[in-house]
């Protein structure tokens, strides 16, 4: 107990180190924001006008109009005020739903845009954006993802079953395993398993979770070639003077997995972050404390009973120093995600010899191991360069890119790579990104992605009427969740890979009970599979259930969440927040249509500044109710299912873009620079773990949103694209502008 108090302490210890230096940046961000009002850097930055015109739409053009003509707030072409008005007024006050968001070397910039007469050509952005060096405590899913991988595979805590298929240099567009789980589905829209392919291991791959038993099984390739898979010897007749491939599973993976999360609390979610990985955000509570102390002994016990498997030595015959050593090298390398160093060596190794049992070391090492903040931070501290800035180690890179793809630690391969040094080249880093992203474990990390870029995960915890929506049950709402990771996953890895195709797509991912709500015929059973919609009026995940359900209230729609869904979630923009003094739905006609009843919203013009675009364009989900079916009529009135996404890419630009179907919409969405800039801005947000500096990140986003475009709106390739930029391996020095 003595080791876990003390690796508990150094715990608390960090924390309140990191908390420091959080509050010390942003001492600093303070007074580097008025040492920039003395210098004026910005007057030297040719791009201090454009970054303006661009920081001005982000933040203040929702009240002032694009061109400064005035809105809801005062003109500002021109204005009466210095520029040093100017900047305080917007250090202080803007925007209004988030004042002092822009900040630092913001309010410069804007005044540089509105003195220019609100005229700005395009940047040229040639400084550097390099990210924070930072400690980043393991999300709740990375924490249990990371010790899994650690932990040996015993005790019905089973591997998943996995499939390989090596092409031998034949070209194929698809691969899939139709067997006798799944019908011997002949293609992968009826149900086959995909295969990925990796262009590093040159084969096609994947893993599917099974029940205890015998399978029988074939590789469909390009969806009409039937084989037995090669690299398996057993085989059965197929009845047709053939041969399928047999599989036999054991245990049921993750049928007796430990849950070692069920004591930490819930990630912490800032508002208008959306993912829970905020690492500014994220700090050891006492909570996290004790569930680290649980979660670690638990571990311990699991490797102590298969010692086995874990030991790669005999500690028997007086050799157990060295076998300690040789265990703490292997374990350690993996815990610590880098090589103990020697001190570190020395006093696990220390540890395990003083217990009265070789085995009893064993525990009190790991346990000491897995509460040290080598674990349960992950590191983006770097090694100074010659020029100031700080670059990631290998084992550093290592991290980052399966973190990021995995959410979990790397695997042997990545261990290796860092170990030769390979991670120091781009060519090399982009290799292993493709690798993992080719994995079918990114599946899942995508799909999870894909889920909080919508903040479609309120459907697992938003509650209906059961009297009004019987349909809606526990099942439905889990499916609703799945359907929409599965779209993000099949889009990015097995469809176009476009960003288009996530808003536009003429099918999803169905079981039975989701078919019967959305109205689609032709689907039984519980497992989803890929189903196109036919005449149902539905288009991508503005289709989804998932969507529709989490933007609505328990008994009825909502067109102000799903209108500021839009706008928030899919085009980053903000609007102010509404006044102390704002009514809530105006009592009407109770058999009203909800356009009828939220009239009001638009008919008066101190309600109007903000909800003309909020109102128009969440009317044109009307025809879908809270649970997202799709409605005619409400209260025996026929609905007008007309919307408007008017002022797309740039709130008060007084412009109108009407849609009479969710599929309308999809398109201009999927056709809109600002959504597709958004998902850049969520994308980036997510790998960092923080969220953007809207002034400082201006040049960074502008550089992927560029590839992006040269890539064709491509989401795989703006994954592999962010691992290529310099803030993926490069951090700025302390106290230093990006």
């Amino acid at each position: 107990m003595k080791t876990h108090a003390q690796s508990i302490s150094s715990v608390r210890g960090l924390t309140r180190l990191a908390f420091r230096a959080v509050l010390v940046a942003s001492v600093l961000a303070l007074f580097g924001c008025a040492g920039a009002e003395l210098d004026d850097p910005v007057a030297h930055d040719p791009d201090a006008v454009a970054k303006g015109a661009a920081l001005y739409v982000e933040m203040c053009s929702v009240c002032h109009g694009t061109k400064g003509q005035g809105v809801s707030a005062p003109a500002l072409n021109p204005t009466t005020h210095s520029d040093d008005e100017l900047r305080k007024i917007i250090s202080e006050r803007m925007p209004p739903g988030s004042p002092g968001r822009c900040n630092g070397r913001c309010p410069q910039y804007v005044t540089a845009y509105i003195r220019a007469g609100m005229q700005a050509g395009p940047p040229t952005c040639s400084e550097r954006s390099l990210g924070t060096r930072r400690l980043r405590l393991l999300t709740r899913k990375e924490y249990q993802n990371t010790l899994s991988d650690l932990l040996p595979k015993s005790g019905g805590a089973c591997a998943l079953p996995s499939f390989s298929y090596d092409p031998s240099g034949r070209t194929l567009k698809s691969v899939h395993v139709a067997g006798s789980f799944n019908g011997w589905a002949g293609t992968i829209a009826g149900g086959g398993l995909p295969l990925s392919y990796s262009a590093v291991d040159k084969r096609w791959k994947t893993e599917k979770a099974l029940d205890p038993g015998s399978y029988s099984y074939k590789f469909v390739l390009d969806e009409k070639e039937w084989i037995a898979d090669p690299s398996n010897p057993r085989t059965m007749p197929d009845g047709f003077g053939g041969q399928n491939s047999v599989l036999t599973v054991t245990c049921k993976p993750g049928a007796a997995a430990l849950d070692l999360t069920s004591d930490l609390p819930p990630d912490a979610r800032p508002e208008g972050y959306g993912f829970d990985n905020n690492s500014d955000a994220r700090m050891v509570s006492e909570g996290h404390l004790e569930g680290f102390r649980k979660g670690a002994e638990i571990a311990a016990k699991q490797i102590t009973d298969n010692l086995s498997m874990v030991l790669p030595c005999d500690p028997n015959g007086g050799r157990s120093a060295v076998c300690a050593e040789q265990f703490l090298k292997s374990f350690g390398l993996r815990a610590f995600r880098r090589p103990l160093r020697a001190t570190e060596l020395a006093r696990y190794q220390a540890l395990i010899l003083a217990q009265k049992t070789f085995a009893e070391g064993i525990s009190a090492a790991v346990q000491a191991l897995l509460t040290s903040p080598n674990f349960l931070y992950r590191s983006e501290v770097g090694e100074l360069q010659s020029d100031g800035t700080y670059r990631l180690t290998p084992y550093e890179v290592a991290s980052a890119l399966s973190y990021l793809f995995w959410r979990s630690m790397p695997d042997q391969e990545l261990f290796d790579a860092a170990g030769r040094g390979d991670l120091a080249a781009s060519e090399k880093i982009r290799e292993q990104a493709a690798r993992l992203l080719a994995s079918p474990r990114s599946r899942e990390v995508i799909g999870a992605f894909g889920l909080s870029y919508l903040g479609a995960e309120d459907i697992l915890t938003n509650n209906k009427s059961t009297v009004l929506y019987p349909d809606f049950s526990s099942a439905v709402r889990t499916a609703m969740a799945e359907e929409t990771q599965r779209l993000f996953s099949h889009v990015t890895l097995d469809g176009s890979g476009r960003f288009d195709e996530l808003f536009t797509a003429d099918y999803s991912f169905l079981n039975a009970d989701l078919a019967k709500l959305y109205g689609v015929g032709g689907v039984s059973g519980s497992q989803l599979g890929k189903q196109p919609y036919g005449s149902i009026p539905r288009s991508g995940v503005l289709g989804h259930g998932s969507v529709l359900g989490s933007y609505a209230h328990s008994d009825q729609s909502s067109p102000i969440r799903r209108g500021l869904f839009v706008r928030r979630q899919l085009l980053c923009e903000e609007l102010p927040p509404p006044p102390p003094n704002a009514g809530g739905v105006p009592q009407v006609d109770p058999k009203a249509t909800t356009r009828e009843r939220f009239r009001q919203h638009t008919s008066v013009a101190f309600c109007k500044s903000c909800h003309q675009y909020i109102d128009d364009l969440g009317f044109g989900f009307e025809r879908f109710d809270a649970v997202g079916k799709w409605r005619d009529a409400e209260n025996g009135q026929p609905i007008d299912g007309i919307g408007d996404l008017n002022d797309r890419e740039a709130l008060g630009s007084l412009s109108h873009a009407p849609y009479s179907s969710l599929k309308e919409l999809g398109t201009m969405l999927a056709e809109s620079d600002r959504a597709r800039s958004c998902f850049v801005r969520k994308t980036v947000r997510y790998a960092r773990g923080a969220q953007e500096d809207v002034a400082e990140d201006l040049c960074s986003l502008w550089q992927l949103q560029n590839r992006f475009r040269d890539s064709g709106y491509s989401v795989k390739e703006l994954l592999l694209s962010l691992t290529q930029s310099e803030g993926f391996v490069l951090r700025a020095a302390e106290g230093s502008s990006h």
